[in-house]
């Protein structure tokens, strides 16, 4: 089977993950060969300029031509991403759906020895905007998308141009997002064969919005993304895009696409869209199982919800923490957490708004215990990146410990790409305890009750 979506993105991340975890074993968010380990450590021993130039230039290569998406349905999505459990058996006791949330959703699915089923997927397209030029990127695939949206009455397209965090892929690449509004067959099949009787679907649904132009009837295009730079400022200019974009050579910042109504929605990546929660509802109404929904305002939210859960593990077993683990977008190992009994927290990216959520989530933290730290080699210097002296100032006086990019190429650090988290391994193989406690769906429902009441609206 032909890999269509990108597989570094969330969702193919997560399951993975959850598979892996589901199977006792570690897990890897970047595959690599030898060659491309080999080149990635000797990149690592320039300056990290280098490693930013070699690297956004390599993602090109693993895009795909746009005709390779012609015959793309619901249920060939589905069904690729179903792959990944092709070694796993069941029944399981729950399954868990919806926004794929980094180490979040991977945990919370973990936490119940649960597969996740993925509500968005996205491909990486050959051709971008190289200098920045709105109206190139979205004729790179918008017929593509308006094409797909029509022959799949199932799933939605977003075109997504970021030109500031992903600056140095949308030059050279485009991506094309689908969410799924229905139920595909394969879905329900593994459902049917996989999930015990009388078992739960606990449904994930992340409320984070975004504007976004409506290019069709369920077809849109999106500018920006989650982060420090609000929508309104991607679409209206500010001093600090004008001077990002004089930096790093793109000739427009005019990101408005004119001619299609513009409208508040879920956002691409991290929101959930209608209609997938309703059809799961109502299949597990006809089965005969249980149906959880967990609806939070925003990303971060997920990731105090499985604290929680790793805490209510933790009581049960009548034990402490034995650390932190803090994960940063695509570097999150939840079945480390698990197996070394540390408080998992994944934050969505390295820039502020992540920042504000760690300073709120520090005074938890263990006092003496150590605290894992993942910081993200993303290879952009964005305007809301924080900069390293502010991440070692919010964890000073704790026990912190650096498994990601080293304070020397913080953000472009190849280094991370082949071993991020070798050293939390180390750790967790001499000085772990197991957690062997798992949640069961009442649990979990209870835990997010609580916190629903202990946070306004």
């Amino acid at each position: 089977m032909q890999q269509i979506e990108s597989l570094e993105s969330s969702s193919p991340l997560v399951v993975r993950c959850v598979a892996a975890g589901l199977a006792g074993k570690s897990f890897n968010p970047y595959p690599l060969n030898f060659w491309t380990r080999t080149a990635l450590s000797w990149l690592g021993h320039f300056p990290q300029a280098v490693g930013r130039y070699v690297i956004s230039r390599a993602q090109p290569f693993s895009a795909l031509p746009p005709e390779a998406l012609e015959n793309l349905t619901c249920e060939s999505l589905a069904n690729a991403r179903l792959q990944d459990y092709r070694e796993l058996t069941g029944p399981f006791p729950a399954v868990v759906a919806g926004v794929a949330l980094g180490g979040a959703s991977a945990f919370l699915a973990l936490a119940l020895n649960a597969p996740f089923l993925p509500q968005t997927f996205v491909t990486t397209l050959k051709g971008g905007s190289p200098d920045g030029d709105v109206q190139v990127y979205f004729q790179r695939s918008a017929r593509l998308a308006l094409q797909l949206a029509h022959k799949n009455p199932g799933l939605i397209t977003i075109q997504h141009y970021d030109p500031v965090h992903d600056e140095w892929l949308t030059r050279r690449v485009n991506h094309l997002r689908f969410k799924l509004i229905a139920l595909p067959e394969a879905y329900a099949e593994f459902l049917r064969n996989n999930l015990a009787p009388g078992g739960a679907v606990c449904y994930l649904d992340c409320q984070a919005q975004w504007l976004r132009y409506r290019i069709g009837e369920r077809s849109f295009f999106q500018v920006g993304g989650w982060g420090d730079i609000s929508a309104q400022e991607f679409l209206e200019g500010s001093p600090r895009l004008h001077s990002f974009a004089r930096q790093v050579k793109l000739a427009s910042t005019a990101w408005r696409l004119p001619g299609y109504p513009l409208e508040t929605g879920p956002e691409s990546e991290w929101g959930s869209e209608p209609g997938l929660e309703t059809a799961l509802h109502a299949f597990c109404q006809q089965e005969g199982y249980q149906f959880v929904h967990i609806c939070l305002p925003e990303p971060h939210d997920f990731s105090r919800l499985a604290y929680l859960a790793m805490l209510r593990l933790l009581e049960i077993e009548h034990r402490p923490p034995a650390g932190v683990l803090i994960e940063m977008f695509s570097q999150f190992d939840p079945f480390a957490a698990l197996q070394g009994g540390l408080l998992p927290l994944w934050l969505v990216f390295n820039t502020w708004d992540s920042l504000a959520f760690l300073k709120q989530m520090r005074p938890q933290f263990p006092m003496e215990a150590p605290i894992f730290f993942s910081p993200l080699s993303t290879f952009t210097l964005t305007p809301d990146i924080v900069p390293w002296k502010e991440w070692q100032a919010c964890l000073s006086g704790l026990n912190w410990r650096n498994l990601g990019t080293r304070a020397s190429h913080y953000p472009a650090d190849t280094h991370t790409l082949i071993h991020w988290n070798r050293k939390l391994w180390e750790w967790v193989r001499k000085n772990g305890k197991p957690v062997q406690s798992r949640l069961d769906i009442n649990q979990l429902a209870e835990i997010y009750q609580t916190y629903r009441r202990s946070t306004p609206d």
